[in-house]
């Protein structure tokens, strides 16, 4: 008996589902027309009964239609009030369908883009927002509402408060949206923190994008995009080797290639960023690859630049300058307050490496000598000098009193012994060679005596 109770009981409370479409074709149009001739709330009243018998009825599509005129009738009477409080008053009925709140805030999100006042726009977004949140079947709503919000505050110069209301839409946690919408929406967060100057959160959420992502093909206007706004995040932090890494990356671009003017830019930038890097061996390498790209040769004023920092030999900064000075203030980078800061960093590189071509060439130097081919007064050369040593650039030891440099690094007492186990390993090497040759020769020549012996 118990289990034919357990049977039984769904059976008496199930629901019986009702058509109620005949509604949409008879009472519906009579209702908004009535809305039409200024009667808001009597077709509102009719609606909402209608919209409860179909909601209890258990006809949700019909019901889902009956609510977008609902927001249509108020759309056209410009009760934006009423609209919103139907809004949440339709989201808020009891056996309220999913389909129907649904319908209801995609219907009120097509008047956002023919309203011409900004105050009414917000204020019915944050009613949309508010019926969205928390609900996983309206979440590409509710971040297409976000981030509509945040652009209305961009037009009216509230940056700071754009960003904020973006970054709260965990974008890569919404399992309807695409990887590309996932990853433009990402994109508009870092680029409107970058623009209220928020430098540690626009970094943090551009990790969130995955690097092999932005290789395929059908993400190369992304990849433009991120990088350009990495870019930006670079130049304030003065990472010249992430610049340079992230145009290489925007020069190998297929979109870009197919442009002549684009990659022109983007290479030119390559090489340049590429120079005002500080020394490691992955600048190194970045140089060398960027030297050996085919169409480098098409910018041979480019291509000179490369090959003065990879030749073992000695630059003057004031001929530098004057060759490339007025092709470098061609670019914006190179003007204002910013230009100066990357002028002085070009000049600082250009030195460096002639201390490291001189420590190459030079085991001990005079310091006067030293200024003289480095073009510097003594005291800037010694700090310049300093600075290479203190890196691990180079090694070098100032007797000031004396005003010599020794760049001779003195060996540890292990690789001294080393070297003279090595030493030795190869003199007794020498010893066996030269025994076996003494032996040789021996032979031959007892052998030839032997042979001349018995021709006799």
């Amino acid at each position: 008996f118990f289990y034919f109770f357990i049977f039984i009981m769904p059976r008496e409370n199930q629901k019986k589902e009702e058509n109620f479409s005949a509604l949409l074709e008879k009472e519906v149009p009579e209702l908004v027309e009535k809305g039409k001739q200024g009667d808001l709330s009597g077709a509102l009243e009719g609606l909402y009964l209608l919209e409860k018998q179909t909601r209890q009825g258990g006809d949700f599509t019909t019901c889902g239609k009956i609510a977008r005129e609902i927001v249509r009738v108020c759309r056209f009477s410009e009760n934006w009030k009423q609209l919103n409080d139907t809004l949440v008053m339709l989201s808020k009925r009891r056996g309220q369908s999913k389909t129907v709140i649904q319908e209801s805030v995609q219907e009120a999100m097509e008047i956002l883009d023919s309203l011409e006042s900004t105050d009414v726009a917000v204020e019915l977004i944050k009613t949309l927002r508010s019926i969205t949140e928390g609900k996983i079947f309206a979440e590409l709503e509710s971040a297409e509402l976000t981030k509509r919000l945040a652009a209305i505050y961009e037009r009216t110069g509230e940056i700071k408060s754009a960003a904020k209301v973006l970054q709260e839409v965990q974008v890569e946690t919404l399992s309807k949206m695409e990887t590309k919408e996932k990853v433009n929406y990402i994109l508009e967060q870092v680029r409107l923190c970058l623009a209220s100057n928020d430098y540690i959160r626009a970094h943090i959420l551009s990790r969130k994008i995955n690097q092999n992502l932005l290789l395929k093909d059908e993400f190369q206007q992304e990849k433009l995009t991120y990088h350009s706004l990495m870019i930006q995040y670079y130049q304030k932090h003065k990472k010249y080797a992430e610049i340079a890494r992230a145009y290489q990356a925007i020069f190998n671009t297929q979109k870009v290639q197919n442009d002549e003017m684009e990659w022109r830019l983007n290479l030119k930038l390559l090489c340049i960023y590429s120079v005002l890097s500080p020394y490691s061996l992955e600048q190194s390498d970045l140089i060398n690859r960027t030297n050996t790209l085919k169409k480098l040769e098409e910018l041979p004023q480019y291509k000179a630049l490369l090959k003065h920092f990879l030749t073992q030999e000695l630059m003057r900064w004031p001929t530098i300058r004057e060759g490339y000075k007025q092709e470098l203030e061609s670019f914006d980078e190179f003007n204002g307050e910013s230009g100066e800061i990357l002028w002085e960093v070009f000049q600082l590189r250009v030195i460096e490496h002639n201390i490291r071509v001189i420590a190459e060439y030079y085991q001990r130097i005079h310091t006067s000598r030293l200024c003289e081919l480095l073009d510097l007064d003594e005291l800037t050369a010694e700090k310049r000098l300093s600075d290479l040593v203190v890196n691990g650039s180079v090694y070098a030891r100032i007797d000031r009193p004396a005003g010599i440099i020794n760049f001779t690094k003195p060996s540890e007492p292990m690789d001294t012994l080393n070297d003279w186990r090595g030493n030795v390993n190869s003199l007794l090497n020498l010893i066996e060679q030269t025994c076996h040759l003494i032996q040789r020769e021996n032979m031959v020549h007892q052998h030839a005596k032997a042979k001349a012996r018995v021709q006799k």
